[in-house]
């Protein structure tokens, strides 16, 4: 008994040419050895593999092989009779019943059900939407602490999400779980239209998760700047629904309804993004100055090290190396003196001719 016919019997096949262990919709496409196969069977009718072999100039091994990759498609067959197993061609419409037929039939089945489940589902979205609607009207300010809900209440303004989303992600490079699970819901927002407008700090464009996720929504349409310092974490959903972050929980969140209040926030949004840079992975001239004049304000104004680096969402040892350097540039021998001169340069005046106590230098004519 030919090989080919004695795995498929023993796999308990229905069709006994059939590889046990091939994927017949899997299957790669035709080469060229195979259709000549195939064309030589249509003109000549069946004939075992040798005979195959020597009127298409192949080894009996290319042509046993040539014809399996027929069989996996279902356009060949092993003629029954005959001391000799004979391979015959058979028609591709029988072949796409044979291979095509059953898939078709389940999926259509599927379908069927996902549209039954589909129009169960939307029988509810009136019921919904006005429960919604009141639930909107009496909850202008909701503080939800379950972090849960609030992913649940953040993908159903998402869904529902036409015109635009407004974010603002201050801390530097987002965490990449986050970004994991945001990147499909705001690239799903794109598809439909909605405008995506992201603001994060500068330290962000030299993460390189952030950068991956900021590709991805720029090439689907969204647009990306950054700020040296931000406001705070912000979500706003067509300028109707805004998420807010708990100043002491972490999990919780402010849902805002109020439409007075959400619209002062798009406005703080406004303002903040006419002022941002356009994205990109590393810092440009007016950024590097931004992001020094932001560590000089702080450093003036006395706050320390740690504060600094949280409000441009930088580490510890970053944040101090850009102040050492900014010591440097102004000459200053410690922070106080940074300080001292970091103000004389906002006001204008002259710095003192010689270091030395800034004190005494200040009560100078």
């Amino acid at each position: 008994m030919d090989k080919t016919i004695e795995k498929g019997l023993s796999a308990g096949l229905g069709s006994p040419w059939a590889p046990p262990d091939a994927d017949p919709l899997e299957a790669p496409d035709l080469d060229a050895t195979a259709v000549r196969l195939y064309t030589r069977l249509l003109e000549h009718g069946p004939a075992p593999a040798s005979v195959l072999a020597s009127a298409l100039g192949l080894t009996e091994e290319g042509a046993e092989g040539a014809a399996s990759e027929l069989a996996r498609h279902r356009l060949v067959a092993h003629d029954p009779g005959g001391s000799c197993p004979r391979w015959r061609a058979v028609s591709p419409y029988t072949a796409a019943a044979e291979l095509v037929g059953p898939e078709e039939n389940l999926l259509r089945r599927r379908l069927e059900t996902l549209e039954r489940t589909r129009a169960r589902l939307s029988s509810l979205i009136p019921l919904y939407e006005e429960t919604y609607r009141r639930g909107s009207d009496s909850g202008a300010v909701e503080v939800v602490e379950a972090r849960d809900r609030v992913m649940l209440l953040i993908s159903d303004a998402a869904a529902r999400c036409t015109e635009e989303v407004l974010t603002v992600q201050p801390g530097g490079g987002r965490p990449p779980g986050y970004l994991e699970r945001a990147l499909p819901r705001d690239l799903e927002m794109l598809r439909r239209g909605v405008r995506l407008q992201t603001l994060y700090q500068h330290t962000a464009r030299y993460s390189p998760g952030t950068q991956e996720y900021v590709q991805a929504v720029s090439r689907a349409g969204g647009e990306v700047r950054t700020l040296g310092e931000l406001f705070g974490k912000m979500l706003v959903f067509d300028r109707a629904t805004a998420f807010l972050p708990v100043w002491d929980n972490p999990d919780a969140a402010v849902v805002l309804r109020e439409p007075s209040a959400v619209a002062f926030l798009c406005s703080v949004f406004t303002n903040a993004w006419s002022l941002a840079e356009p994205f990109s992975a590393s810092y440009t001239a007016a950024t590097s100055i931004q992001l020094q004049d932001t560590i000089a304000g702080r450093l003036a104004s006395g706050a320390k090290d740690e504060l600094i680096a949280r409000r441009l969402g930088m580490s510890l040892r970053t944040c101090r190396r850009h102040i050492a350097e900014l010591m440097d540039e102004l000459g200053a021998e410690s922070r106080f003196q940074a300080g001292y001169l970091l103000a004389l340069r906002a006001q204008g005046a002259a710095p003192p001719a010689a270091t030395g106590d800034p004190h005494r230098a200040s009560t100078s004519p």
